[in-house]
């Protein structure tokens, strides 16, 4: 999910996370490759901890969200992006309840048009979004550890329309318990312009998470990291407000795409 830009009234931007969350956090999002997939377990159950202790997951995006720790050069350096400090982006994190089992939620994940013909698109703000998979299509997650794709698409709000690439790369495994899990980084190679005007995406990182509930549900975290460039000057809370609400309609579409299939 990359920066959604509609407009709306500013609030005060979510509450900083504690050093644990933003380590768990930057953690998954540097070790989703690692061989051994310990440390994407460890980061997970140190990220349901802090979620059950910091948000309310019944509660609206601000009581559901937190704004992590900036990254690093060495947190992204095992992908390729463009030549910019990470540290200039914005980051947000929301987190969410499904009541649908990660089994359900990888349907979305191997779907190639996210914008289904006759149907409202998938991803939010989406006029076209076409997923081409490079590696695990015919065999994730049964029989294959990771998907990988490559995304295009074009984004619309009432500020900008913009074509861009996303990379985005899905990983099944199980956490300590026994529980299922799943984790998903997408990041842009190149930053993105819009068709008209000067306004750009700059450069996206981010790390979600599934992890399997004891009733069936599943536990969802969007960790972003973005930068964003503004012909005008744009205050960085209604950025991050933005944000979230875009992030937020994500995890509704899903839902609302699981329960109509």
């Amino acid at each position: 999910m990359l920066l959604a830009l509609p407009f709306a009234l500013a609030c005060d931007p979510p509450p900083d996370a504690s050093e644990p969350f933003s380590d768990a956090a930057i953690a998954a999002l540097g070790a989703f490759n690692d061989e051994d997939p310990a440390t994407l377990v460890r980061a997970f159950e140190q990220l349901e901890v802090e979620i059950g202790e910091s948000l309310d997951l019944s509660g609206d995006v601000t009581l559901r969200s937190l704004t992590p720790a900036d990254l690093t050069e060495a947190d992204v350096a095992d992908m390729t992006h463009p030549d910019r400090d990470p540290g200039a982006t914005l980051p947000v994190a929301l987190a969410w309840s499904s009541p649908f089992a990660p089994t359900e939620h990888d349907r979305i994940s191997l779907i190639s048009d996210q914008v289904p013909e006759g149907e409202d698109a998938i991803e939010p703000f989406a006029i076209e979004y076409t997923r081409t998979f490079t590696a695990g299509e015919d065999c994730f997650p049964a029989e294959c550890e990771f998907l990988r794709s490559r995304n295009d698409m074009t984004k619309e709000n009432p500020s900008m329309t913009v074509p861009l690439v996303l990379m985005k790369d899905w990983r099944a495994f199980e956490l300590s318990d026994g529980r299922a899990a799943r984790a998903s980084r997408g990041w842009m190679e190149e930053g993105a312009t819009e068709l008209e005007g000067s306004d750009r995406i700059e450069q996206s990182y981010a790390i979600e998470l599934w992890t399997e509930q004891g009733d069936g549900t599943t536990l969802r975290l969007l960790v972003l990291w973005a930068e964003t460039t503004f012909e005008e000057e744009t205050a960085d809370d209604l950025v991050v407000f933005t944000t979230r609400i875009g992030m937020d309609t994500l995890f509704r579409n899903h839902d609302g795409w699981i329960e109509a299939h």
